[in-house]
């Protein structure tokens, strides 16, 4: 009899496993949960998640960019814009962070520029053949240069809003071992500033190591050529410039580079008027 009822509470015990419901990847961190899979009780069933938007923009997070850019989506094109947070977020993220790089409220001038690139929407999808966060983050540069640049030059703007100080983003990537990054992303005056004013190289040896790059780029592939526009393109777009900056006359030191560049939509052949930032005052040695 003994041996009857242990076989049949073995029988049972391996019945209820059995029977028990895979727990889900997500739920395989926590085993007091793996086994909750009833559906969660509303309260009351007409209330829906609350998406609205703060009227204080300076409040937004990147997800509350995703959900703009969809209600933005659907107003012109009545029709969804399938929201992924993961990657979305990481792109309006960036978009961020160029803005306060360049000494602007990232939330205001984030939504600035959404607003802007659906105004522009058929000039992109023109251009890129669809219109996705992935498409307008390639118009910030154009962005930058027709609604803020004017700006600058009227000294009419506020670009006072830092996350982190040029000077400590250059010297990351200094010890990162990543001196070509300096230039590409910010241009041939304000690297050469910092090499020359805060490493204390020579003008004489900067300037053989810039055409020595610029060299390498133009003898690499299309993408390496590429390259070269960037560091010409970063070198207009942040101007102005104190005077204490090295190579200003950076146009007419590497000519044999530049005037390849001359007829660009992004050209200038003098610096932007305006108040530098004063984020620059940073990389200005001082005796």
């Amino acid at each position: 009899m003994r041996r009857k009822i242990e076989e049949d509470q073995a029988y049972a015990i391996v019945n209820r496993i059995m029977s028990t419901p895979v727990p889900l990847q997500s739920e395989l961190s926590n085993p007091f949960n793996s086994n909750k899979r009833k559906k969660k009780i509303v309260l009351n069933p007409e209330d829906k998640k609350d998406n609205t938007l703060s009227n204080d923009v300076t409040l937004w997070t990147a997800k509350s960019f995703v959900d703009y850019f969809a209600d933005c989506y659907y107003k012109q094109n009545n029709g969804y814009y399938k929201k992924t947070y993961a990657s979305d977020n990481s792109i309006f993220n960036e978009i961020g962070k160029f803005m306060s790089s360049n000494g602007l409220q990232k939330q205001e001038w984030t939504k600035r520029f959404i607003d802007w690139s659906f105004e522009n929407s058929q000039t992109i999808i023109k251009k890129s053949g669809y219109f996705l966060p992935t498409t307008i983050k390639n118009y910030l540069n154009h962005f930058y240069q027709e609604e803020v640049m004017p700006k600058v030059e009227e000294d009419s703007i506020d670009r006072s809003y830092f996350e982190s100080t040029i000077l400590e983003d250059i010297k990351l990537a200094d010890e990162d071992g990543k001196a070509s990054e300096i230039y590409i992303r910010f241009g041939i005056p304000i690297a050469s500033t910092y090499f020359i004013q805060i490493r204390g190289f020579s003008p004489e040896v900067v300037q053989k190591g810039i055409e020595n790059f610029l060299n390498k780029l133009a003898q690499g592939d299309l993408s390496s050529k590429e390259k070269i526009g960037l560091v010409l393109q970063k070198s207009v777009m942040k101007s102005p410039y104190p005077q204490e900056f090295s190579f200003l006359d950076w146009r007419l030191k590497f000519e044999k580079f530049t005037k390849t560049y001359s007829k660009e939509n992004w050209w200038r052949d003098k610096d932007y008027s305006g108040k530098p930032l004063s984020e620059y005052q940073r990389l200005i040695k001082r005796d």
